[in-house]
């Protein structure tokens, strides 16, 4: 079995208990007990507060598999790699460096552009396309096929960012007006729909930011972003309409009573009814598998050469 083949087994929040056999790893969590095989798994991913026996630690580093924890926040504790591996992380960043350039960019901008266009068209066909105007999606679909055209970077950027604020214009149509929601806007929030979305993203950039560490990637070193998390931006871009956007809309067309939020001093404010009441769907909707998937994705491309061909 390839090391790409082997699943990455996550254990989340609190109160878990880790043990294993010379051939399973079991996961008990409350009432619900996971078991794997330890061939089976390339990589144990523990955040937050758990408890785990020396014997998963040995099973796991003789079967090959790395262990990696985290905080309950999602800052990284440390690592644990298979001895004679050397340090597969240094290996990875390194092509990191070296390969991370315009191809890349334009893997990230399509796709994040294609899961818009798909919300965008979702709703249309599920409540009507009156929230367009005449020519608005055919616009999108042709800025989106010029992408491939664009050589500079700044040039991509630029007309990625342009899309992106059409996106949510046009969104921003299908949500009560009483909500002041007009377009994706940077802090302090003044309207409880871009303070949703911002709390979400939050959510969305812990679990992403998880697995980028966990996989031995520099979360700073983003090929379409840049800055401080550019990595973990640049995938989550494409993860944000699913898991974020789609669940805070239709959250907010359900409507938002006036104490669940206070627009006062320049800013919003989420009560803690209404984050808990989007807590839990974002926990549905935030799918680690699948942003993990992405990031296995990325850094076998990376260690390879490789296609990066991410299903989002």
């Amino acid at each position: 079995m390839t090391e790409k083949a082997r699943a990455w087994v996550t254990v989340a929040g609190f109160g878990g208990h880790i043990k294993a056999t010379r051939t399973t790893l079991t996961v008990r969590k409350k009432n619900e007990e996971r078991r794997y095989e330890i061939r089976d798994v390339g990589h144990l991913i523990v955040v937050g507060g758990h408890t785990i026996h020396t014997s998963a630690v040995i099973a796991l580093l003789r079967g090959g598999a790395s262990i990696s924890v985290f905080d309950a926040d999602g800052r990284p504790a440390g690592q644990l790699t298979p001895p004679g591996r050397g340090d597969p992380a240094a290996e990875l960043r390194n092509a990191q460096n070296r390969a991370f350039g315009h191809t890349y960019a334009l893997t990230f901008a399509e796709k994040a552009m294609n899961e818009r266009l798909l919300a965008i068209e979702r709703y249309g066909h599920a409540s009507g396309w009156d929230l367009l105007y005449e020519g608005e999606l055919e616009f999108l679909h042709r800025s989106r096929e010029e992408y491939q055209f664009l050589i500079k970077m700044d040039e991509l950027r630029r007309l990625h960012q342009m899309n992106t604020d059409m996106y949510y214009e046009v969104m921003g149509r299908t949500l009560p007006a009483g909500l002041g929601f007009q377009r994706r806007k940077k802090r302090p929030h003044t309207d409880p729909i871009n303070t949703m979305l911002s709390f979400g993203y939050a959510v969305l950039y812990s679990a992403a930011n998880v697995a980028v560490v966990a996989a031995g990637l520099d979360p700073d070193h983003g090929v379409f972003k840049e800055g401080p998390g550019g990595l973990v931006y640049d995938i989550i871009d494409g993860f944000k309409p699913t898991m974020v956007d789609e669940p805070v809309f239709a959250l907010a067309r359900t409507g938002l009573r006036e104490e669940e939020y206070e627009t006062g001093n320049g800013r919003c404010i989420l009560s803690e009814c209404l984050t808990s009441r989007l807590l839990p769907v974002l926990h549905r909707t935030v799918r680690e598998e699948r942003i993990a998937a992405v990031v296995r994705d990325l850094a076998h491309s990376l260690a390879t050469g490789k296609t990066f061909s991410p299903v989002y």
